[in-house]
Order: structure tokens, then C-alpha cells, then sequence
């Protein structure tokens, strides 16, 4: 466990929002997402963080105000054939991770793998990019490494919400005028995923982040109505709009 200073990290990201549109809702996310990975990480550990940027790491590490980890980022800028003719640059759909196996305490992916879908030529949404991703994360990842991986939940009371007035079921669908997600994930993809990467220890929930105005008393609200319509109970992961997951590389 380190220690991480939640409302420090907060503060630098509001303080980047004015210049970068992305810290204004993605800020919080990040802050979270950084608080949870901070109570898992050991004094030692080093980061891999996969579809991360540099001003995100910043204020990141602003939190870990007594000894930040050592952070290491890839991204779709990242340069693969420095001075080349041709530039190259990252794709996790398809490049493996330019690292050796077993090289990271902790991988890191947040808000990144929703965006690894591909679309083939007959219009057919693949899976192939974001598989490829989870495995090479994987790899990466010394024996008993950590994963902790966040992306926006498709089965929640937002999405409910949604539904019931005629729209995507989706936190964050593409519209004629805003880019959005191909596709979204439930709990069950990312736990689908994590045991095809031959990852254990799975620990999935959600919390509410994406969208600051659609709050979690607000998803609590309408929790009962989505419930009776299912005629069970919500799953922890079911609740908010954003997946966490926490997995671990088996010893052995």
C-alpha cells in the first residue's frame, strides 16, 4: 500500500481543465482510479501504464506525494522506428507491448480498452484488438503482478436510464456530432477477458465517475426500477457507470 493524497491529485487535474477539455470530466476518473491502485501497489513497484499521457501521469503522481512509483507510459503517440523515413506509431490492436515477459509489478489500463475495437470491411465490429491488448498486458506482467484495468459500464442505472428515454443504451454513445464508443463493455466481458489473458484474483466493481452529472444517489434511485425489470438483485459491478477491475498474474 502507498500512501496517496486523493484531493491533491483532484486539485492538479481541475487545474489543467481550463487548457485541456479532457480533466473536466476525466480528471476525477483518473484520481480515482489512482486512490484504488495506490491502496494495492508496494513501495517498489513499477507501472506500466497502457493508453495514458503524460499530463494524466502528472496528475497522477502529483497524489503520491511521499514516493511516486515509477511510471512508465504507451500510448498511440508513442514513436516505434525513431528516424525512419516513415513514422510509426503504437497500436495496442495489433503491436505487442515493447517489453520483455515479466517485466512490470503493475499494469495500468484506464479508459483505453473500449477504444481498441476494430471494425472490419464488412462492418463488423471485432474483438480482435481489444484481446490482443489483454494478453499482451498480461505478458508483461511479472508473476504476481497486478492489472487494474477501468472503462465505462454498459449494464448500470445510467444506461438504464438511457434505455427508458430512447437512447443508446451506452455512458457514451457516438452521436452525428460527438465521436463516442464503438462499443462498451459489462462486468462479464472484462471478467471474460482477464481469464482469457490466464489472469486470476479477479475483483470487479464500479463506481461513478463518467459523467458527474448523472450521480450515484441518482443511480441509486432508479437501481430498484432496473432491478424489478431484471427480477434479481444488482451485482456490485452493476451499480455505477465506470468498471474497475483488479487482477493478478497466477505465481506459477
Amino acid at each position: 500500500m502507498r500512501p496517496f493524497d486523493f484531493p491533491r491529485a483532484l486539485a492538479y487535474a481541475a487545474e489543467l481543465a481550463p487548457g485541456f477539455d479532457y480533466f473536466t470530466i476525466g480528471g476525477p476518473r483518473i484520481a480515482m482510479s489512482a486512490r484504488n491502485l495506490a491502496m494495492r501497489l508496494g513501495p517498489q513497484d513499477r507501472v506500466l501504464d497502457v493508453g495514458g499521457f503524460k499530463q494524466a501521469r502528472d496528475a497522477v503522481l502529483a497524489g503520491f506525494t511521499a514516493s511516486p512509483p515509477e511510471w512508465h507510459i504507451i500510448n498511440g503517440e508513442t514513436l516505434m522506428n525513431p528516424g525512419a523515413d516513415v513514422a510509426r506509431y503504437f497500436d495496442a490492436r495489433l503491436e505487442r507491448l515493447p517489453f520483455d515477459d515479466n517485466s512490470f509489478d503493475a499494469v495500468v489500463c484506464w479508459e483505453t480498452v473500449e477504444h481498441l475495437f476494430t471494425v472490419r470491411a464488412d462492418g463488423v465490429v471485432s474483438w480482435d484488438g481489444v484481446v490482443f491488448a489483454c494478453q499482451e498486458m498480461a505478458r508483461v506482467l511479472k508473476p504476481g503482478g497486478l492489472c487494474q484495468v477501468t472503462t465505462t459500464n454498459r449494464f448500470c442505472p445510467r444506461t438504464y436510464w438511457c434505455f427508458k428515454n430512447g437512447l443508446a443504451p451506452m455512458v457514451n454513445a457516438p452521436t452525428l456530432t460527438h465521436m463516442g464508443h464503438i462499443f462498451e463493455f459489462s462486468g462479464e466481458d472484462l471478467l471474460t477477458l482477464a481469464r482469457g489473458a490466464g489472469l486470476a484474483d479477479l475483483d470487479l466493481d464500479s463506481f461513478n465517475a463518467y459523467d458527474m452529472h448523472f450521480d450515484a444517489p441518482r443511480a441509486q434511485q432508479l437501481a430498484p426500477e432496473m432491478e424489478a425489470m431484471l427480477g434479481r438483485a444488482l451485482l456490485p459491478h452493476e451499480w455505477y457507470d465506470t468498471l474497475q477491475l483488479f487482477a493478478r498474474k497466477p505465481l506459477a
